[in-house]
């Protein structure tokens, strides 16, 4: 179920809200997710390029997830000295002799062509790796993101430690790297059963309520965007 939500969730979805319920909200769960600006900004570029060293490292021992993520950097200039879609192409060959769903998918269509940050692609990775239910490969991955101050790695992450999965089950922790993760549907979807059931969190309905209906409106607006 969870992995549904997940597919169904991928991308960030725009802020919107059509009644005064609904602006209540997502007003109410925007400040919850005040995020301090300056945290990003932390995340040096010597750190970036470390993170991108070691995957680098793993594409060369045959990673798959690596290979496409250094094809990915390659064909969008990011972390390398120059755009190569020769390079990119290589890259991606190899994993398509391997795994042709995933060379071909792993960018899904509805992302168009618009260029998504490598410290995202990572939390993309994290996303495939827990469809193969290789769940320590997907911690690695999100972890990586999360190291760059990736909303989606959080959003992963967070779901790992409240479901188990490839982690020790700790509901405060999910619910920390949860509300790290800004308006992410699954987050959202996830905070709202915390405060529910009490998880992690003092019970509290409203909250709960709230959480759910905003995530509503997210998944609404990206159903309405495909369509």
């Amino acid at each position: 179920m969870l992995t549904l939500m997940f597919a169904s969730n991928f991308f960030y979805a725009e802020t919107f809200a059509k009644t005064a319920e609904e602006k209540a909200a997502e007003k109410e769960a925007n400040k919850e997710f005040k995020e301090d600006k300056k945290r990003e900004k932390k995340v040096s570029k010597l750190a970036r390029q470390t993170n991108f060293k070691k995957v680098l490292e793993l594409a060369e021992g045959g990673d798959i997830f690596a290979e496409m993520v250094v094809s990915y950097a390659y064909r969008t200039g990011q972390r390398v000295i120059r755009t190569s879609y020769k390079t990119a192409d290589e890259w991606k060959e190899k994993v398509a002799k391997q795994d042709k769903d995933l060379a071909e998918n792993f960018i899904p269509p509805s992302n168009g062509r618009k260029t998504i940050r490598l410290s995202k692609i990572f939390g993309i990775a994290a996303y495939h790796a827990s469809l193969k239910n290789d769940f320590e490969k997907a911690i690695f991955w999100a972890e990586m993101g999360a190291s760059e101050n990736d909303k989606f790695s959080f959003a992963y992450l967070g779901s790992a430690y409240y479901t188990g999965r490839g982690v020790g089950q700790d509901f405060k922790m999910a619910v920390d790297y949860l509300k790290r993760a800004g308006p992410e549907p699954l987050a959202l979807k996830l905070l709202s059963d915390a405060y529910e059931k009490g998880n992690g969190v003092d019970k509290d309905l409203k909250k709960s309520k709230l959480y759910s209906d905003y995530a509503d409106l997210l998944i609404e607006k990206k159903n309405s965007k495909i369509k």
